[in-house]
């Protein structure tokens, strides 16, 4: 008896894993925790709310419906990109909030943070108090342009002059301003600090702002590793304690003040006592103070130029 050989089918090719939006936030922050990332489910929802181009309310809203393959590859190496690097959230997205800006940023520039929005809020109240029909501030070291364009956003009257010595860091701002419509405000100028401005423009500022280096080259090694290996040196840090920058802008300010023209400055932690005697010994300014940050760090030098004889 002729017994038939029966071909026994392949074995089906096992499908690939369906991930939905709440299985993706969920598996990231498990990963980020274990990679000590705070905040770890908030960066995972941005992040993929990023890559599929929604509001983040919009994940829960289709907690359940896949995503897309090719969205999927984009999300996984943003995953990878702040895990396994630490690349700052920031920079992967390609922007941040600052107050109510939406602002640009990159590895050329320092990405905002929440204590620069106190300076910035303090430059507009500034800006709006100043008479006249032209409002002129002067941003030193201004990198993605923050501290510049939040006050010229609400006063339509600020010509500011936003300086750094880095192009790359000038071409952020200067994109900054157009996303935002300021560019008729905004004058952007290349080099190192009062060197970038004309001669002409000595004693015609209203508001000088600055956040400058101010950390100190020996602190690198205790710094997070989002700051210590991706953000730009050069914004960063300062020679002699960290106060080198801070030294010149306060040196180099009565000049370029109008008279009864403000300065504020942000400082570094333990930064204040220095900076607040170096600003008195210059006899240009009154009003001189210090205020503190929403952690209680003395973090910002106040002072208004003495008016003119």
């Amino acid at each position: 008896m002729n017994s038939r050989i029966q071909k026994v089918p392949p074995p089906a090719t096992p499908q690939a894993r369906t991930w939905t939006s709440l299985d993706l936030i969920n598996w990231t922050k498990a990963f980020f925790e274990k990679k000590g990332i705070e905040s770890a489910r908030l960066e995972a929802e941005l992040l993929l709310a990023s890559v599929l181009g929604c509001p983040r309310i919009r994940l829960y809203v289709d907690f359940e419906k896949p995503v897309p393959a090719e969205k999927l590859a984009i999300f996984r190496e943003h995953v990878k990109r702040r895990g396994e690097t630490r690349e700052p959230l920031q920079y992967i997205l390609g922007n941040t909030d600052f107050i109510d800006l939406k602002i640009a940023v990159s590895p050329a520039v320092l990405i905002p943070r929440p204590e620069t929005e106190i300076l910035a809020l303090w430059a507009a109240e500034k800006v709006k108090a100043a008479g006249g029909e032209t409002v002129t501030l002067l941003d030193l070291c201004t990198g993605s342009g923050c501290l510049a364009l939040y006050p010229t956003s609400k006063e339509p009257r600020v010509r500011a002059t936003a300086t750094d010595i880095s192009s790359e860091a000038l071409a952020v701002a200067a994109a900054n301003a157009s996303t935002l419509k300021l560019d008729a405000q905004m004058t952007f100028a290349p080099g190192d600090l009062f060197g970038a401005l004309k001669a002409e423009q000595k004693g015609a500022f209203d508001v000088i702002v600055s956040n400058p280096p101010y950390i100190d080259p020996a602190q690198r090694d205790t710094l997070q590793p989002e700051v210590r290996d991706h953000e730009p040196a050069q914004a960063l840090f300062a020679d002699e304690g960290g106060l080198a920058i801070i030294k010149r802008i306060i040196a180099g300010s009565p000049e370029w003040l109008k008279g009864g023209g403000w300065l504020g400055i942000e400082m570094g932690m333990g930064q204040a006592d220095a900076a607040q005697k170096l600003i008195e010994a210059t006899g240009s300014f009154e009003a001189i103070e210090v205020r503190s940050d929403n952690a209680k760090i003395p973090r910002f030098l106040i002072a208004q130029r003495k008016p003119s004889a």
